[in-house]
């Protein structure tokens, strides 16, 4: 047990949910396991807790006080809490009390004009900037579209310059923090859809022209192995500012506009290169976000006709039905939307903010998880997992 404890990938979302797990191994058999609270609890990063729970909750604990070196362990560590510098001049404090431990996955969000390229976690509720290049070509950019893929972060066409094609794939090595350009697309595509399947990219929809926002009905698919977009079957709508999720091996697109505004959704089968239209939404959308959760897909804000959406609905490919689900605090449209440690997190950059939502199926209920004065108004998020320096990304 005090391996399992002490890793430092080791997912939790409250280091007080160790603690507790510790004491409730010990009560099932006291007699027997009490002792062993000297080697579980400098497992349990205490550094990390709260000063109120570490008195009221494990000061004050029987099994601790009864145990010299645990309270003394628990007193040192609310001494370093109330002077940090103790950390450092004082050698025999544990310093693991005081490290965060390495999630399995983190939110990338990428802000376009603003330069930045950033991780959020919401445990401690902080922003970390990742390091990249900002004299690279492809900065700043927008219209553009983010998908995470093997160890790149992957930026697909947008708008780089008005007088610029937008065909253009850029992507950002996530280990070594720098760009490459690889093959472009077949089309110039602003404001479409990308989805990861299989190892390959696909993108979907969008405009060609800016200037007369031409929708686009054309797909492709981009194979990393060979550096190359395939074209595959087109839609049976043209869409822009349609979003997307994949689901059972297949990619589900909703909404988005051309003429109107859409209520249509269709799915692509890979193996038979189709596609084909499922049930439409309860609400015409565009600028959503749409994102695979708990085996449905939820279609997320956007706008209708005239008005910014704070509602949602979700998908049952099994049922080919729609159900609302609860509505977000607030109104969303063109934002990032992704799903990391069961909740969908929604990152929006509007009106002078910088706002996170997350959706928590538990309750049922969307609650806003950070807010700040931001200046940028374009963002794409994704998910990264699997990097041999994840640290380096908190």
């Amino acid at each position: 047990m005090a391996h399992i404890l002490g890793q430092e990938n080791l997912t939790v979302t409250k280091e007080s949910k160790v603690y507790e797990s510790v004491l409730r191994w010990i009560k099932h058999k006291p007699e027997e396991r009490q002792g062993a609270i000297a080697t579980l609890l400098p497992k349990v990063r205490l550094g990390l807790m709260n000063k109120r729970y570490i008195r009221h909750n494990v000061l004050s604990n029987d099994v601790v006080k009864t145990n010299p070196e645990s309270h003394l362990l628990v007193y040192n560590t609310l001494q370093v809490m109330s002077r940090p510098s103790l950390l450092y001049s004082e050698p025999e404090i544990n310093k693991t009390l005081f490290c965060r431990r390495l999630p399995n996955a983190v939110l990338l969000v990428v802000e376009f004009f603003s330069e930045a390229i950033e991780t959020f976690d919401f445990i401690t509720n902080s922003w970390i900037t990742v390091p990249n290049n900002h004299m690279d070509p492809m900065i700043p950019s927008f219209l553009a579209s983010t998908v995470f893929l093997g160890k790149y972060l992957y930026i697909v066409g947008g708008v780089f310059d008005w007088n610029e094609r937008h065909d253009r794939v850029w992507r950002f090595n996530l280990v070594n923090h720098t760009w490459q350009e690889v093959s472009p697309l077949h089309v110039s595509r602003g404001l479409m859809s990308v989805a990861v399947l299989k190892g390959c990219i696909y993108a979907m929809g969008g405009f060609e022209n800016y200037d007369d926002e031409s929708s686009l009905r054309s797909a492709e698919r981009y194979q990393p192995n060979i550096n190359q977009w395939t074209f595959i079957a087109s839609m049976n709508e043209e869409r822009i500012d349609a979003s997307c999720s994949t689901l059972n091996n297949k990619i589900y697109i909703c909404g988005g506009a051309n003429l109107r505004v859409l209520d249509t959704a269709e799915c692509y089968n890979p193996d038979t290169n189709q596609w084909t239209m499922i049930s439409p939404m309860g609400t015409p959308r565009y600028q959503l976000g749409v994102v695979t959760y708990m085996g449905h897909i939820f279609a997320v804000g956007g706008k209708d006709d005239s008005t910014h959406l704070r509602s949602a609905e979700a998908y049952d490919p099994v049922t080919n039905t729609w159900h609302d689900v609860p509505e977000m605090v607030h109104s969303h449209r063109d934002f990032g939307i992704a799903v990391m440690n069961k909740r969908i997190f929604v990152v929006s950059c509007r009106r002078g903010k910088k706002i996170i939502e997350c959706y928590n199926s538990t309750t049922n209920t969307w609650s806003v998880v950070f807010s700040s004065n931001n200046n940028s108004f374009s963002v794409g998020c994704c998910v990264i997992s699997g990097l041999p320096n994840m640290a380096e990304q908190l």
